[in-house]
C-alpha cells in the first residue's frame, strides 16, 4: 500500500475521473503518482494508492502517538509526498533522499 496527499502539482485526482471510468491508481496523476509509478516499474512491483483522510501530514499527540499520514506510514508500506523531512518525523519512519530541495533557510540568534 502506498499513501499519499491531495494537494496540486504532486497528487491530484485526475479531471472527470468518474465520467471517464477511471479507477484504483488510475484515477490519480501529479509528480508523486509519476515518481511512485517510476519506481514500482524499475523495482517491479504493485501497489494501491490510499489518499490521507483529512489532507494532513500528521504530528504526534499528547500520548506520543502518530496521527494522519505519518501514523498510517507507519503500518504502510510507502509514502510519496511532499512532507518536509524534520527531526520528528525522522525519529519514526525512515526518509529517502528529497525529491525537492526549495533552498529554504531560516536564521536564529545563538
Amino acid at each position: 500500500m502506498s499513501i499519499s496527499k491531495q494537494g496540486r502539482p504532486y497528487t491530484m485526482f485526475v479531471e472527470d475521473y468518474e465520467k471517464k471510468g477511471l479507477t484504483g491508481n488510475d484515477r490519480f496523476e501529479g509528480y508523486c503518482i509519476d515518481l511512485m509509478n517510476e519506481i514500482a516499474k524499475r523495482l517491479q512491483f504493485k501497489y494501491v494508492i490510499r489518499l490521507v483522510e483529512d489532507r494532513a501530514y500528521g504530528r504526534r499527540n499528547e500520548n506520543g502517538e502518530w496521527n494522519v499520514m505519518i501514523g498510517e506510514l507507519i503500518d504502510a508500506d510507502i509514502a510519496v509526498a511532499d512532507l518536509t523531512i524534520n527531526y520528528e518525523r525522522e525519529s519514526a519512519v525512515d526518509f529517502t533522499m528529497p525529491f525537492m530541495n526549495l533552498g529554504i533557510g531560516i536564521l536564529s540568534r545563538i
